[in-house]
């Protein structure tokens, strides 16, 4: 069958059979109960397992923290989130301010100006962003893209470091969705990572880093 024909026909099925309407109190069902101050320590405790790094903060302390960390990587410059869309701890600014060098998410239309601007991305050790949502269940957090958002920041560097806030620690991948219903249809791209970038060989040994950061640290802000 041609290729276009075929799109036609799935087009046309797709079109003509739609999702059901959501029930919310169906959905409610599935969300499981938990309790609110068992939230941070479970998620603190499946960030470690899963080869990451959690540290608890305060928003005056945030920016040092995050500066210690760019230092013990020699990390020279930072792929980052727009200072805007990072929780308001200043932590970008006192990166840039102690001798980092910004590296723009924004990758220019051109293919000429396009290839250019990617080879700074080769040198980029740490990558710095906000989360959506931190999963207690599994030590995942949820990230969302788009404008002053580069998916980059949190795929390319060796070093991830992500910025997220006490009250954005939830239960479940459900517990989020339910709270925020429209979270996977207000931005461009919506992953969940769990830990570094691992991946595991014909005689099934695990090594880290390979298609992405090697080491995640996760910056709970209270």
């Amino acid at each position: 069958m041609e290729r276009e024909a075929f799109l036609h026909k799935v087009a046309v099925a797709v079109k003509g059979s739609p999702l059901p309407p959501c029930d919310e109190q169906h959905l409610s069902g599935l969300v499981p109960e938990t309790q609110s101050d068992e939230l941070v320590e479970l998620f603190v405790e499946r960030v470690e397992a899963v080869n990451g790094t959690a540290h608890l903060t305060s928003p005056e302390l945030a920016p040092g923290l995050v500066l210690g960390l760019a230092r013990t990587y020699e990390a020279s410059s930072v792929l980052s989130w727009d200072e805007g869309e990072l929780p308001s701890t200043g932590v970008l600014r006192h990166l840039l301010t102690n001798g980092l060098t910004w590296v723009d998410g924004h990758v220019p239309a051109d293919q000429v100006g396009r290839l250019e601007h990617q080879e700074a991305y080769h040198s980029v050790q740490l990558g710095l962003t906000g989360a959506d949502a931190g999963l207690a269940e599994s030590g995942s957090v949820v990230l969302s893209s788009g404008p002053g958002r580069p998916r980059m920041a949190s795929a390319i560097p060796i070093v991830h470091v992500v910025l997220l806030r006490v009250g954005s620690i939830y239960a479940s991948l459900s517990q989020y969705f339910a709270a925020h219903p429209r979270a996977a249809f207000d931005r461009t791209n919506l992953i969940v990572v769990t830990g570094p970038s691992r991946t595991g060989d014909i005689e099934s040994k695990l090594t880290l880093g390979v298609h992405g950061p090697k080491h995640v640290h996760v910056v709970i802000v209270d």
